[in-house]
């Protein structure tokens, strides 16, 4: 299931930071502190610098020089074809013209006048990354637009982020396009970077079985989180859940109510399909419980499970931890039984 082209969102309103939520996996200052080089393509400004006649656009340098990407870019991505499709170069001019892809990259340009601060912001994730895992791929960061079809998309050497899925709420072509609102409040820059690395974490740490049952999923998703937040320390837990602050509180409060309806309905260990994914997909609230609850109340109780598996497993490293995914041991050794 590696490197699949998905959309990773997440939902948040207020900041919350919670000292219980802190990982036990922390990046020594030493290695924060240690030069690390991460390689940025601005692969939109080179895409846009070929709005030329087609028959000048030279699409084969364009494919040399992102040989991982620009294919699947336009293959996949904005789906006019490969290097077979010999009307590509007049494909690709017309995505160029169109009077609103234009304007879209217009305000990507207003919003992101430089990327500095995420390039540095992902650059300390990164860092914090080879640390723990020192024999993955170091992915290669590249921006693109494509026309409000993907947020993230990552391939076996790239890690690529859509801008234009990071212009704001108040953007009204997302409104045009009837996004619901619950999408539309983490359609902004403050998520760039942890659906960014949500989305290369997932990605390179899922197998098959993850997808078994709910519980696999659910464990799978709330791994890649705990890894996200020792990446990250400082990362609002309201971006790392997508949680307002009273949604946060809400779970707090009910999570004995959480963990009763799951064990009630025998939720944990049926198969992955249909009803089961109201639980673990991002929604208004989450089908089911109140509607103060938030969306994916089966991801925050997922988390709960592997926070009190590494609590009884003190010495696992972050690297053993994603690459367990027998569901079962996970659940029973965590002895999770909330009050």
């Amino acid at each position: 299931m590696k490197h699949t082209t998905k959309i990773f969102l997440l939902l948040t309103v207020l900041c919350y930071i919670s000292c219980d939520n802190k990982t036990k996996h922390q990046v020594p200052e030493e290695v924060i502190e240690k030069a690390f080089s991460l390689k940025i393509n601005r692969f939109d400004k080179d895409l846009f610098a070929l709005k030329l006649d087609s028959g000048k656009m030279n699409v084969s340098a364009m494919a040399q020089q992102y040989p991982d990407f620009f294919y699947l870019f336009t293959q996949r991505i904005i789906n006019i074809g490969d290097s077979s499709n010999q009307q590509l170069p007049k494909l690709l001019q017309g995505f160029l013209n169109d009077q609103y892809i234009n304007e879209m990259y217009n305000e990507v340009n207003h919003s992101f006048p430089d990327l500095n601060q995420y390039n540095q912001a992902l650059t300390q994730a990164f860092k914090g990354y080879h640390y723990f895992f020192p024999q993955a791929k170091v992915p290669e960061i590249t921006y693109f637009v494509s026309g409000y079809n993907f947020a993230n998309v990552t391939t076996a050497n790239t890690l690529g982020i859509g801008l234009e899925m990071y212009l704001g709420s108040a953007y009204k072509p997302y409104t045009l396009m009837e996004i619901p609102v619950y999408k539309q409040k983490l359609m902004s820059k403050d998520y760039l970077i942890a659906d960014a690395m949500q989305a290369w974490i997932a990605t390179e740490f899922e197998k098959e079985e993850d997808y078994a049952t709910l519980l696999h999923q659910i464990l799978h998703r709330a791994k890649v989180i705990y890894t996200m937040e020792s990446l990250m320390p400082t990362l609002p837990d309201t971006i790392i859940f997508g949680y307002s602050a009273a949604q946060l509180k809400w779970c707090q409060n009910n999570e004995s109510k959480i963990w009763a309806h799951f064990i009630e309905k025998k939720l944990l260990f049926a198969q992955l399909k249909g009803d089961s994914y109201k639980y673990i997909n991002e929604g208004p609230f989450t089908a089911g419980f109140p509607r103060e609850s938030p969306g994916k109340l089966g991801v925050w109780l997922g988390y709960q499970i592997v926070k009190k598996y590494i609590d009884q497993q003190p010495k696992i490293t972050l690297k053993q931890l994603l690459d367990n995914h027998n569901a079962q041991q996970i659940l029973t050794q965590s002895k999770y039984k909330p009050k």
